[in-house]
Order: C-alpha cells, then structure tokens, then sequence
C-alpha cells in the first residue's frame, strides 16, 4: 500500500470514527502531497466532498478552508470557468456560514468568513479569463451567482457591485426595482437605474445597458410600457444608449446639453459622462485646470471633427468592446432623430426655426450615490 493510500484510509477511519480535527489535517496533508504530483481533479474532488462532509456533521471552520483550498487548486491547475465548476463554487458559497457564534466581537464588528473563500474564487477566474475585462474584474458569470446568492441574503450593496460587473440584465433589473423599493424614496427610481446604465456604459457594454434599461422600465411597477418616458432622466438614459450607438460627437453634445438639469440631481454623472465622451465619441480627457469640465471636452470635440483632425473614437470604442448591435441592428440617424423628438429633445437635424424645446425639468430630489472606478 502507497503512502497516499495509507492516507487515504486514514481519512475514511478518521471521519468514520468522529475526530474531524485528524481528519482535517489529513486533508491538508493531501492538499500539498496531490499539489505537488498534479493530480489535480482528483484532489478538487477530494476537497470539495471533504468540505461538504464538514458542513454535513457542523464542522464551519474546516469546512471553510478546504473550500478555500478547493478554489486554490482550481487556479493553481489553471480550470477553465465552466457550468461545473461554479455550480461547485455556488453550492459551497451557498452553503458556508457567513458568521459563527464564536465571532461576535464587544464591539460589535463582523467580517464574513466567506471573503476568503470568495476572494480565491475571484482571483480564479482572473487568472484564466479570456477577455480583458475577465482578467481585470473577473467573470461575469462569477458575478452573477455571487449577485444573486448576497441579494437573496439582504445584502444589496454587495449585490449591486457584483451584479454591475455581470452579463445578467434581466436579474440585474429585477434586483434593482427591489432594491429601490425597499431601500429608496419613491422619487428615486430614475436615479437607481440611472446610475447602473452609465456604470455599464463605463465597460464598453452598450448593448447590456440599454437591455438593462429597458427591462428595468418594463418591469418596474410605478414605470412600465416603452420609450419615452414620463420621467425626463429616463429619457435621458434611453436616448444616451441610442447615441452611443452612432457615436457622432454633435448628438452627444446637444444630449447632454438639454438633459444639462436632469444630470445636475448627482455629481457623479459628470465623471461617468466624461468617460463615455471619451469612450464613444473620442473626446479628450477633461483637465482639471481648465474650466467647461465636459461641455469643454466636448467643444473641444466638436472643433477638432471640424477642422479634419482624424478622431480616435474608432479605436477606443473598439478596445475589448462588447457593443455588438448587430443581430438587431443599431440605430441610425433617422431612428435616433425621431426618438429625440419623441422625447422632445432636439437633434443636429431639428429645423432651425423650430424652438427649442426643454427636455428636462430643474426638480432636484435625493440621490444615491455609489462609487465606481471608471478605469
């Protein structure tokens, strides 16, 4: 019988007799001696059973670090992200406690005991990611399950930032007409989805922004039907996802302009249009030193286009982009026109003695605000 044999026996006498501390030694012991001979799907088996037997018999604290050991191997051994394999994530996510009694601290503080666990798992799908954005903020598909299990958990900020960094619209939406629901005023929800859409227009996402916002408006009780919409930044939002798409800098100039009030109600605004200036029209960065902020970026655009310098929206726009309209065909410039005069908003193409007309009214109300890096 092989050393790794005899260990094995161990492990099963061990477990069968109750001392699940040996137990868990043997565990680790197998970890580095399989580590090292790269049995590598033999030891993922060996530790996620060995961490769903301790969650069986109430083991937390060992069952915990074989879960976290269990991820370690998965990108030690460079696993691709599968069905699978996250379904093994999730059902140990799912199932480890968050918090043991033994945790309650006099000053009331708390860490959840899972972020070890979860921050492995992230690094995971970093490490084998196939795109850039995988590789920088891990997969979406992660996300999406870690979004869901926290949401169902009540914890709607953790939530919020993973379902951002998913491909799951429709979740997303669900999510956040509950969450303005339970934690916004009435007034806010234009802001709530607001903000998601220029997050995920920030990660050159088009297309999930505008399915984003056009399912959150469909589904949201207090909103409901199609474009445009009662609310003036909602048609803001609508009409940005449809501009991004010509990615004509004058458009975007005379958007931004008309909604000027609508986009006053949160300073963050100011940041994420500046980036998508940058993104999709080829705008350059603002300069903290000089005055106009955006509208100076976008002047400054809209020279440079008339004077024939090439612009280098092309180019940006395209780095690691996944706006792909193609299957339902982006809109043109007729579209974009007429669904500019349906919010009553004027266009490059409105005649000139048209008024023009203002599309967003001044009323400010509470906002809520969330950081996100924009790099």
């Amino acid at each position: 019988m092989t050393s790794m044999s005899r260990l094995e026996k161990k492990l099963s006498d061990r477990l069968e007799s109750r001392d699940y501390y040996e137990a868990h030694q043997i565990y680790r012991t197998l970890f580095y001696r399989m580590s090292a001979q790269g049995k590598w799907q033999q030891l993922q088996d060996l530790l996620y059973n060995g961490a769903i037997k301790l969650l069986d018999v109430n083991e937390p604290t060992s069952a915990i670090d074989l879960a976290e050991l269990y991820v370690e191997s998965l990108q030690k051994s460079n696993v691709p992200v599968s069905s699978a394999a996250l379904d093994r994530f999730e059902q140990l996510f799912t199932r480890l406690p968050a918090l043991l009694e033994k945790d309650t601290t006099p000053d009331g503080s708390r860490v959840d005991r899972r972020s070890e666990f979860l921050s492995r798992a992230l690094q995971w799908t970093m490490a084998v990611g196939g795109k850039k954005r995988y590789r920088e903020k891990g997969h979406p598909d992660f996300h999406a399950r870690v979004a869901k299990i926290v949401w169902r958990e009540g914890n709607y900020v953790a939530a919020r930032n993973h379902f951002i960094l998913s491909d799951d619209p429709e979740k997303f939406a669900s999510f956040l007409i509950d969450f303005q629901q339970r934690c916004g005023f009435k007034s806010e929800k234009d802001l709530f989805i607001a903000q998601a859409v220029l997050q995920i227009l920030c990660t050159r996402r088009a297309k999930m922004a505008a399915t984003l916002l056009q399912l959150y408006c469909e589904k949201h009780p207090e909103i409901g039907g199609e474009p445009p919409y009662q609310l003036p930044l909602l048609n803001f939002m609508w009409l940005l996802t449809l501009c991004v798409q010509l990615r004509k800098v004058t458009y975007f100039s005379i958007l931004v302009e008309q909604y000027q009030k609508c986009l006053e109600r949160d300073p963050s605004y100011r940041d994420y249009l500046d980036k998508i200036g940058q993104i999709y029209f080829g705008l350059p960065p603002p300069q903290k030193s000089a005055a106009g902020g955006l509208f100076g970026s976008i002047l400054k655009g809209l020279l440079t286009n008339k004077a024939g310098t090439s612009s280098s929206t092309d180019s940006m726009a395209e780095e690691d982009s996944e706006d792909d309209f193609s299957d339902e065909g982006a809109v043109d410039e007729e579209g974009y026109v007429t669904a500019a005069s349906s919010a009553n908003a004027a266009s490059p193409m409105t005649p000139a003695s048209s008024p023009k007309l203002n599309a967003c009214s001044s009323s400010t109300v509470p906002t809520f605000e969330d950081g996100m890096d924009l790099d």
